[in-house]
């Protein structure tokens, strides 16, 4: 997989946000957007991109009960065959880690009954921490601060809407300073126009 700067940057807004479109997309990094439309189109094409899903709220997910069991099975497909079965992991050749989701206990039996699999364990899971995991890619790029090169994983910061690249917490902090001190700048400035603006209006009054 070939994969640039622009390209993970564009990935990096995608996984905030997969409904934002061509336009700001392009917006936000500073291109055309038919650069952005052939970036999406070569990287779905490339398999990078595999899909665009959607975050459901946690309290639609707490509908279920949702419960992990080990268990032993000769017919792992049958596991693919239930809907209440969420999750499948298989650790040896005929034992599986699988997870799930029923309104209550009597469910629970139905499906172990019609899944036939034998049941080693069963655990309740109280709390489930999703974690988002950021792209593992190693590609050349440059420090959006200082311009060097970066081989590795980047420090990524996101501000206004838009995808920085550091190559260390130095020039990452560095261009924080920087861009507080625009900000500072630019609202005194905006506070002299303001009451520049005020004392004309008193003055005509």
């Amino acid at each position: 997989m070939k994969i640039d700067d622009l390209d993970l940057k564009l990935i990096y807004l995608l996984m905030d946000n997969s409904r934002l479109s061509i336009s700001e997309l392009a917006e936000r990094l500073g291109v055309s957007r038919p650069t952005v439309k052939s970036r999406l189109e070569k990287l779905e094409r490339d398999g990078v991109i595999q899909g665009y899903t959607i975050k459901l709220n946690p309290e639609l997910l707490r509908a279920h009960n949702v419960v992990a069991l080990i268990v032993k099975t000769e017919e792992p497909e049958v596991l693919r065959e239930l809907e209440e079965i969420i999750e499948v992991n298989r650790f040896t050749s005929r034992k599986y880690l699988i997870k799930i989701a029923v309104e209550d206990m009597e469910q629970l039996r139905s499906v172990i009954e019609r899944a036939g699999f034998e049941v080693l364990e069963i655990m309740p899971i109280l709390e489930s921490l999703e974690r988002e995991y950021p792209p593992r890619v190693k590609i050349p790029f440059k420090c959006d601060y200082c311009g060097k090169e970066i081989v590795g994983e980047p420090i990524v910061y996101k501000y206004r809407n838009r995808v920085y690249f550091f190559c260390c917490p130095t020039c990452f902090r560095e261009f924080k300073r920087t861009r507080e001190n625009i900000e500072k700048f630019r609202l005194k400035e905006e506070q002299k126009i303001e009451n520049a603006h005020n004392h004309e209006h008193s003055t005509h009054g």
